[in-house]
């Protein structure tokens, strides 16, 4: 069996986390390859994708970030993922470092369950080129970089007009991604599993423009009437320049993501730790 493990550049405790892979996995039958973002000098290094291919399941240590930034290739590759929060708030991770060895143990006796999340794909047409599936768990954002001008939208669903929006900006999030920028930008939190895509304004200029959830069997296009300081970027990264009018068409990727957790975690309780809900039923 062969583990992946990959984390978040510059992670302050890699020697912490490197001696409790080594020992948990000292009597076990596993090889264990690293990412570049390991620097430990004995490690061997690969690259992201030869990682993901090579191995039968893939530890991330981070933050949400790190889980997003291998989602893609996890997802193509059909490779399960268990996610360990080291950042400050983590939807998408499973467990603190503390639990690494209680989640570990459940895996190797089989009890842990899938938690499926499907991505959307996005094509980018513009006169000068044309850019192909670019996958994204979380959100789609276009937005006008640092400058202050507004950013003019046509959104289209199914080929058919729905709205024109004058903006900062727009974002097309899936459910997992809408407790992320979706969220503070005043879109709905939605429960991941449900079958659809949210596409919430950046500070539109006309206040009516509100957030609007449609079915992820949906074809969404969008066009942008842009200068050259408007950028698409997914999941956070990834920026594509906007040159001129450039129509973005998005729709559900046959791509789903793979996340292991514990049967006893429930999307619910970690809304309440993550945001600070209080505690409905707690008596005095």
């Amino acid at each position: 069996m062969i583990v992946g493990v990959v984390c978040k550049p510059e992670l302050k405790n890699l020697n912490k986390i490197h001696k409790l892979i080594t020992e948990y996995f000292k009597d076990k039958n596993c090889k264990i390859i690293y990412d570049k973002n390991f620097k430990i000098k004995k490690n061997k290094f690969t690259s992201q994708i030869n990682l993901i291919k090579s191995s039968n399941i893939v530890l991330a240590f981070g933050g949400d970030g790190t889980l997003l930034h291998i989602a893609k290739d996890a997802a193509k590759f059909q490779k399960p993922v268990i996610g360990f929060n080291v950042g400050n708030l983590g939807f998408l991770t499973e467990a603190p470092l503390s639990k690494f060895k209680t989640v570990m143990n459940k895996y190797f006796k089989d009890d842990l369950r899938s938690d499926k999340r499907n991505l959307l794909v996005a094509n980018l047409e513009s006169k000068e080129k044309k850019v192909k599936n670019k996958s994204f768990l979380n959100d789609l954002v276009i937005n006008k970089g640092a400058l202050s001008k507004i950013i003019d939208l046509n959104v289209f669903v199914d080929g058919k007009p729905v709205s024109q929006i004058r903006a900062d900006g727009l974002i097309l999030s899936t459910p997992t991604g809408s407790t992320a920028y979706s969220l503070s930008a005043g879109g709905p939190i939605v429960v991941p599993s449900l079958p659809l895509m949210i596409i919430t304004p950046i500070c539109p200029h006309t206040l009516s423009n509100r957030p609007l959830v449609i079915s992820e069997k949906c074809e969404v296009s969008i066009s942008v009437n842009s200068d050259n300081h408007v950028f698409a970027s997914f999941d956070g990264a990834n920026n594509e320049k906007l040159n001129g009018k450039t129509t973005i068409s998005v729709k559900k990727s046959s791509l789903t993501l793979n996340l292991l957790r514990m049967k006893n975690t429930e999307y619910f309780s970690v809304l309440k730790d993550k945001l600070m809900w209080s505690n409905l039923y707690e008596h005095k």
